[in-house]
């Protein structure tokens, strides 16, 4: 810290990653020095496999428990938070089958939602469109991710949970934070 008599003119932050409160975020980091491999995999990856596994991965570090499935008519990725909600995840590197993932995303996610609640189940279910690109290069109509209540998260958006990974958040409160604000968003659009 730089002080000029009693006034702060500058601090430095020197950070240390054993003492990160994130434990998540020390465990993958033992192993993946500086998350090198997960951020190539994330921000710099055009195989797709790779990038639904670093997608994979930054959720686990940001808190939630993420599974890629197997299957082919499946989403990409379910995951969930500590308190059990869920939410359904398709990635995409390119933006030349963005339609088509929006499609099978809102497809699958109301196939879940009828199946868990078929079974007794809480069956509202956060869609989140993950793609590789930058904001600027995905044309596509906001109104129809509003409509459909789909979140879309791009490299910027991926870029920035990199900053976040270090200090442990709440994974229920984002998701719940999230799904109020799609559906105000499309309660919004509805009324004009």
């Amino acid at each position: 810290m730089l002080l000029i008599g009693t006034s702060t003119v500058r601090r430095q932050w020197f950070v240390d990653a054993t003492k990160a409160r994130n434990n998540r975020w020390v465990a993958v980091q033992h192993f993946d020095t500086n998350l090198q491999r997960v951020r190539s995999a994330v921000l710099e990856s055009t195989d797709s496999r790779k990038f639904e596994q670093g997608i994979a991965a930054l959720l686990f570090l940001l808190g939630f428990s993420p599974i890629v499935l197997l299957e082919n008519e499946a989403p990409d990725l379910v995951v969930a938070t500590p308190g059990g909600q869920l939410a359904i995840v398709e990635c995409t590197t390119k933006i030349s089958d963005f339609s088509s993932k929006l499609g099978k995303l809102v497809d699958r996610r109301g196939s879940l939602s009828k199946s868990l609640n078929s079974a007794g189940h809480p069956s509202e279910i956060l869609a989140v469109l993950i793609c590789g690109a930058e904001k600027d290069q995905i044309a596509t109509h906001k109104d129809e991710l509003r409509n459909h209540k789909v979140l879309l998260l791009t490299k910027e958006d991926l870029q920035s949970s990199f900053d976040r990974v270090r200090h442990q958040e709440d994974p229920d409160k984002f998701i719940t934070e999230t799904k109020a604000a799609l559906e105000s968003s499309a309660s919004r659009l509805l009324n004009l």
